[in-house]
């Protein structure tokens, strides 16, 4: 009811902050003054809570993905808030609902098809850098009991891919499991891969890590100092020579070829799912693939039911996305230009490389070691508030 209260005055404005994506470059997104529009039967007007932060935004922003893309669009993928007003065809959310976003909002359930491509939000379709934003009522999921908005805003990219790299959770139990990276799809599929019952393995370049990715499930931890062929030979000796039967690869390039490959025990299954070094490889991919009778699977996020197939999981297991810095809007031309940094496809900060940043008006991250999802925060008091 505080909540609800809360909004009212919300709902009578008639312009509020958006920011668009103009041209490539980290000073192409500029700030407007948007005046509101009616909604279409199916839509829902959210006010936004806290969005998160991706490599898929840098990218598409620095143009080294999709420069082909049209512009202008709202940037910003992932994104929670709360329901201001439903189309009038819309009967199952209420005001004053918390809700989180469904990156490919076409892809209901189902095997990916090709056309759902055009309705990825953050860019081609709107996303959530905005003080408000209208999303089709099919691209909005219930923020579980319990959990801050927050934590919300940090799933619909990286906890789904995560969720999708891992596959069947029952096969993964006992089996060890090699995650190339500390950044939020490595880290979420950690803690979900350790509630199964996994042997996770993690590979850093970041000795300070080690505790903390053991805290959260890693049954060793591979600190990468060597060339790939060194990790590998880590990482059979943590196997007893036995390798993994799962591999989630966020790095891309020849760490597939000379790592990842040599590690994996036979019938094990390789989740694609990043190019922070490459999409270009070198080597023999196909021998150790047949030799070991291998499968590389592609993967791009999910459908909606994956993402509410996730959230069941994680409730039931009783855990959270980690949030790591909050930023604030005016932060945004810092992080396109300097970060993520490190391993980090989700969870790069730029205090490391840009310490004049300003965040010492924002929250403190979850723990002092930078792991977990970056947001950008548009309500504070929303983003502090927890759904019931």
């Amino acid at each position: 009811m505080l909540l609800e209260a809360r909004l009212r005055p919300l709902v009578s404005l008639r312009h509020f902050r958006q920011f668009r994506s103009d041209r490539v470059g980290s000073e192409g997104i500029k700030e407007y003054q948007v005046a509101r529009r009616d909604l279409a039967g199916d839509e829902v007007r959210i006010r936004v809570a806290a969005v998160g932060l991706n490599y898929r935004d840098r990218a598409l922003q620095d143009g080294s993905y999709l420069p082909q893309m049209p512009r202008p669009f709202v940037p910003l993928s992932e994104g929670s808030g709360v329901v201001l007003e439903t189309g009038r065809e819309v009967h199952d959310l209420r005001v004053g609902q918390p809700v989180l976003g469904h990156y490919t909002s076409d892809w209901i359930s189902g095997a990916f098809e090709e056309p759902y491509h055009a309705s990825k939000l953050g860019g081609p379709r709107d996303g959530w850098l905005a003080e408000e934003v209208i999303v089709p009522r099919r691209a909005l999921v219930a923020v579980p009991s319990g959990w801050r908005l927050e934590q919300a805003a940090a799933l619909a990219i990286s906890g789904v891919t995560a969720w999708k790299a891992l596959g069947d959770l029952d096969e993964l139990q006992g089996r060890y499991l090699l995650l190339a990276g500390t950044g939020n799809v490595s880290l979420q599929a950690l803690e979900l891969a350790a509630a199964a019952g996994a042997r996770p393995i993690v590979v850093t370049s970041r000795p300070a890590l080690a505790p903390r990715l053991r805290d959260l499930g890693a049954e060793a931890v591979i600190v990468r100092e060597g060339g790939a062929a060194d990790v590998a030979s880590q990482v059979m000796a943590v196997t007893e020579s036995e390798g993994v039967a799962r591999a989630i690869d966020v790095v891309g390039g020849q760490f597939l070829v000379d790592a990842i490959l040599p590690s994996m025990a036979t019938n094990g299954r390789i989740a694609l799912v990043g190019f922070l070094e490459s999409g270009r490889v070198e080597g023999d991919l196909v021998g150790p693939a047949i030799r070991k009778l291998l499968r590389l699977e592609g993967i791009s996020v999910g459908s909606r039911d994956d993402l509410e197939a996730l959230l069941r999981y994680m409730d039931h297991h009783g855990l959270k996305p980690a949030i790591g810095r909050r930023l604030s809007a005016d932060d945004l031309p810092e992080w396109f230009a300097y970060g993520p940094v490190g391993s980090g496809l989700c969870s790069g900060t730029i205090a490391d490389r840009h310490p004049s940043v300003g965040l010492s008006a924002t929250n403190p991250p979850d723990n002092d070691l930078e792991l977990g999802k970056t947001l950008v925060i548009m309500d504070q008091r929303l983003a502090e508030s927890i759904a019931e």
